[in-house]
């Protein structure tokens, strides 16, 4: 029994075509309220950092804390923390498929805990060339602070580093 939430209706358009048997609501993770709890609650892929800031982690821990059954597990893959961020980096990649031609490549700033990317994307398919440009500023939390955080609002946490996720990941178990 699988619940997926997320903020833009255009990313639950596409899930709902993959997968059909699955519940998908249009909601923020800060805010959402269900009246029940689930064994798990995953975060991935970095979306952590979409919220930008340390209040916005508390208040979406706190969230995802309430949803969770006692002894449930929160799984929360972060974007790339300070410490580990290069300024400027230019970085590529690419798909070369016989019906599809990509390319993306990147540069950032950051500013502060802020990192601001520019995507820029070259897609090849039916033989049409399409160009845009995607923009995402990004948060980036220091370990420690967020598992203060997660220690908090009632989670036993710990961060595993690079174990088969390539930012690392933080879990939380409820108590």
């Amino acid at each position: 029994n699988i619940t997926g939430i997320d903020i833009d209706s255009d990313m639950l358009k596409i899930a709902r075509k993959k997968f059909k048997d699955i519940t998908f609501i249009c909601d923020d993770m800060r805010t959402f309220r269900m009246n029940k709890q689930f064994d798990v609650i995953v975060c991935l892929f970095g979306a952590i950092a979409h919220l930008k800031t340390y209040g916005n982690l508390e208040k979406t821990i706190n969230n995802f804390s309430n949803h969770l059954k006692t002894g449930g597990v929160v799984i929360i893959e972060p974007f790339v923390s300070p410490e580990l961020y290069i300024d400027n980096l230019l970085d590529a990649y690419t798909v070369n498929e016989p019906e599809l031609k990509l390319t993306r490549m990147n540069t950032s700033k950051r500013k502060g805990n802020i990192a601001t990317y520019d995507f820029h994307f070259l897609i090849g398919e039916k033989g049409k060339i399409r160009y845009f440009v995607d923009r995402m500023q990004l948060g980036m939390y220091e370990s420690r602070k967020v598992l203060t955080i997660m220690k908090k609002a009632g989670l036993k946490a710990e961060f595993l580093k690079k174990r088969r996720v390539y930012r690392g990941v933080y879990i939380g178990v409820k108590f």
